[in-house]
């Protein structure tokens, strides 16, 4: 070996089936963003990750199996980015509040092949319950925490006409029909339009926590 290079250890037999693992979910991401449920095949999924279809069938039984664990991986991600977002936003609620919601509309949330297969799964949620199970595991202890957040901002601004309930729901409704419009719409709108669209809404709901000054500089 010639001075200067570095030899990188080869991966484990875990590390490796892991790495593999996850070429699939991400190739079955890109797949059904591109070509939807119906069209997106394990010798598709093969294919885009680089693998062969024995590869597939080693970690995944069925379709479905693949489709299920892509759609908790996603949920997952989420997670991890909003909770890390929420704790590292500053200590009011207001903060805390104005981060999770901007998150939607970060890296990788944001990317369009995983909004694409966000829709596909809600789309088919409805028609199976481990679908449904694993798009509102993550989706009730997110709202739950939005509503706590809203519940102290109306206290602290005694903004008496409010209800934290039907704020929450407010919020949740921009924030899918951003993400469709980012989805769609490509041209005319995109991540940062849609923060200082929310920005907006928080103004308009609470002018004495999120005032024009400070939010034009975030």
């Amino acid at each position: 070996m010639s001075q200067g290079q570095i030899q990188s250890a080869p991966l484990s037999r875990a590390e490796g089936k892991q790495r593999s693992r996850q070429k699939l979910i991400t190739a079955t991401i890109n797949s059904i963003a591109k070509r939807g449920f119906a069209d997106t095949t394990l010798a598709r999924v093969a294919e885009g990750a680089g693998l062969s279809r024995g590869i597939v069938n080693f970690h995944f039984r069925s379709k479905d199996a693949l489709f299920l664990e892509t759609l908790k991986f996603l949920s997952r991600e989420y997670g991890e980015h909003w909770w890390r977002a929420f704790d590292d936003a500053g200590p009011t609620a207001a903060e805390k509040l104005e981060a999770v919601l901007m998150i939607d509309f970060k890296p990788p949330i944001s990317n369009r092949n995983r909004l694409a297969c966000w829709f596909a799964f809600y789309g088919e949620a409805k028609s199976r319950p481990t679908y449904m199970a694993a798009c509102t595991e993550t989706d009730e202890v997110n709202y739950s925490a939005i509503v706590d957040l809203c519940r102290t901002i109306i206290e602290e601004g005694s903004y008496e006409n409010l209800d934290p309930e039907l704020v929450t729901q407010g919020l949740s409704a921009m924030s899918e029909g951003l993400w469709l419009d980012l989805l769609v719409s490509p041209n005319t709108n995109d991540p940062e339009k849609s923060q200082e669209t929310l920005r907006t809404y928080l103004r308009s709901l609470f002018p004495k926590h999120f005032p024009i000054a400070r939010c034009a500089d975030a």
